[in-house]
C-alpha cells in the first residue's frame, strides 16, 4: 500500500452539513399541498449543486436562482413567492458535522482542509471538537478556489510531500476528485447516498472507512 504521509478533506457536504434544509424545503412545499419524498429531494438538491458554481459567498439572488432550478427539477414551477419562501425557511440555518465526522479522531496523519469558503472556515472548524487539522486552506483566504490547479498545488506545498502520498476526500466530482487526481493525489469520492454506484470512481460510503484507504 502507498505510504499516506496527509489527510486532506473538503469541509461543506463532507465535514460539515444543514441537517435541517431538506426538511426546510419539504416543509416549505408541503404548505401548498407539494408533496416531495425527502430522499428524492435531497438526490436533486445534490445532483444540482454538483453542476452549479457556488460563491464563496452566497447572496439572496444567488439562492432564488438555484431554489428556482431545483423546483423545476422536482417538475414544481418556480414562481416568485415559492422561490423567495424556501430562502427565508432555509436562510442562516446552522452547519453541524456528519456523524461519521468523529473517525478522524483515530487518524495517526496530519489533517487537512482545501474548501471553497470564506474567511470564516477556521470559526466553524472548530466546532469539531478533538480533531487538530494541521492546515486549513480556505478559498476566500488564498484568493482561489477548486477547482483551479493553483488551489490544489498550494495543499501539495502546504503538505510538502509528493501528491501521491496525499489522501484527498471530497463529495463533489468536478470540484474535488478530478482536479485532484489530474496532479496525481488518490482522491476518494465521499458519496454517503449511494448515488454514484455504478460509476468508475473511488468511492467511501462513510469516512468510518478512511483509515482502510490510507
Amino acid at each position: 500500500m502507498a505510504v499516506t504521509t496527509a489527510v486532506f478533506f473538503d469541509v461543506a457536504n463532507t465535514l460539515l452539513c444543514k441537517p435541517g434544509l431538506y426538511g426546510a424545503i419539504a416543509g416549505v412545499l408541503a404548505e401548498r399541498a407539494i408533496e416531495i419524498p425527502t430522499d428524492d429531494l435531497a438526490m436533486r438538491h445534490r445532483l444540482l449543486s454538483e453542476a452549479v458554481n457556488f460563491p464563496d459567498r452566497t447572496s439572496v439572488e444567488f439562492y432564488e436562482r438555484f431554489n428556482a432550478q431545483l423546483l423545476r427539477s422536482l417538475g414544481v414551477a418556480a414562481d416568485a413567492e415559492l422561490v423567495r419562501a424556501i430562502h427565508r425557511a432555509c436562510n442562516y440555518l446552522p452547519w453541524a458535522p456528519f456523524a461519521d465526522v468523529s473517525y478522524l479522531k483515530s487518524l495517526r496523519q496530519p489533517i487537512g482542509v482545501l474548501s471553497n469558503w470564506d474567511r470564516s472556515l477556521p470559526d466553524h472548524l472548530r466546532t469539531l471538537t478533538g480533531i487538530p487539522f494541521r492546515w486549513i486552506l480556505g478559498s476566500e483566504e488564498h484568493s482561489m478556489r477548486k477547482p483551479d490547479p493553483a488551489f490544489y498545488a498550494l495543499m501539495l506545498e502546504a503538505a510538502d510531500c509528493p501528491a501521491g502520498e496525499i489522501v484527498y476526500v471530497g463529495d463533489s466530482i468536478a470540484l474535488d476528485i478530478e482536479p485532484a487526481q489530474r496532479l496525481g493525489v488518490r482522491a476518494w469520492l465521499l458519496d454517503r447516498d449511494d448515488l454514484y454506484a455504478h460509476g468508475n470512481l473511488p468511492r467511501l460510503r462513510s469516512l468510518a472507512e478512511i483509515e482502510s484507504v490510507l
